[in-house]
């Protein structure tokens, strides 16, 4: 009989307990659906919500609805603010409006400026326009230049073509330059072939070399080709070494051919 009481006992205290997780599953249960309506998820059941819920979620709802518009959304739903958001929205709408018109964006809505918005946007595409002529670029319209900008910008170009003579730029037109600039290219120009000549490059003109210029170039082609003929090279040419690098020469043929040999 004992035995029996006991089990008795036992299962009740076990139907007590299961009733008990039941109750808290059901009770948590309508807990995790109204984080899904409020967070907005699509296992979100509106049916299952108490009317104080389901003004939370439609609070929750309109405030994602607001971040979504002021970040410019694509799924930002207008209607859905109130007429305190309507007027921070617009303002911003019109915020951004105007950087991009400021900026030239091809977005830019010129209509929904106000006068002094619509000034300093023409004043900007101006400024932009100077900047492109004054830098020789290509969307400069020198039509849009005031009588002062285009004094500017003809002296910027003026400057830049003297740079691009003196460094020999193919776009030079020397017949820009001033007589001193004119003189001061040719110097340049000079210099660099002198340079080319000393260095033996294919660009160095023979020609254009001043009698010591010559020299010194003379002296560069012996020194270049005595290291040729020091290193074995096809391209030595012994006819242009002196007595003594000739004889230097051979003896660094011979070391060279004694260390073959040793190989």
């Amino acid at each position: 009989m004992s035995r029996f009481r006991s089990r008795l006992n036992y299962g009740l205290r076990l139907l007590a307990w299961l009733a008990a997780c039941a109750g808290a599953a059901a009770a948590a249960e309508p807990d995790a659906n109204f984080d899904a309506c409020l967070k907005g998820l699509p296992s979100c059941d509106i049916s299952r919500l108490a009317p104080a819920e389901l003004s939370k979620v439609s609070a929750a709802a309109k405030a994602r609805n607001y971040e979504r518009c002021m970040n410019f959304s694509s799924n930002c739903d207008p209607a859905m603010l109130s007429a305190e958001q309507v007027k921070v929205f617009n303002e911003k709408v019109r915020h951004r409006n105007l950087e991009r018109c400021m900026n030239a964006h091809p977005l830019c809505d010129p209509l929904i400026l106000t006068p002094p918005q619509l000034e300093a946007v023409r004043q900007a595409a101006r400024k932009r326009n100077l900047d492109f002529c004054l830098q020789g670029a290509a969307k400069c319209n020198p039509l849009e230049l005031t009588p002062d900008e285009a004094k500017r910008v003809r002296a910027a170009a003026l400057q830049r073509n003297n740079e691009e003579c003196r460094q020999g730029a193919a776009a030079c037109n020397p017949l820009e330059l001033t007589p001193e600039q004119l003189d001061a290219a040719r110097t340049a120009a000079r210099r660099r072939n002198f340079d080319s000549c000393l260095e033996g490059r294919a660009s160095c003109d023979p020609a254009q070399l001043t009698a010591s210029e010559a020299a010194a170039v003379q002296q560069a082609v012996k020194k270049r080709n005595f290291q040729r003929c020091m290193d074995g090279l096809s391209s030595c040419d012994p006819l242009l070494l002196t007595a003594p690098e000739s004889a230097t020469v051979s003896a660094a043929f011979r070391q060279r051919q004694r260390a073959k040999e040793r190989k």
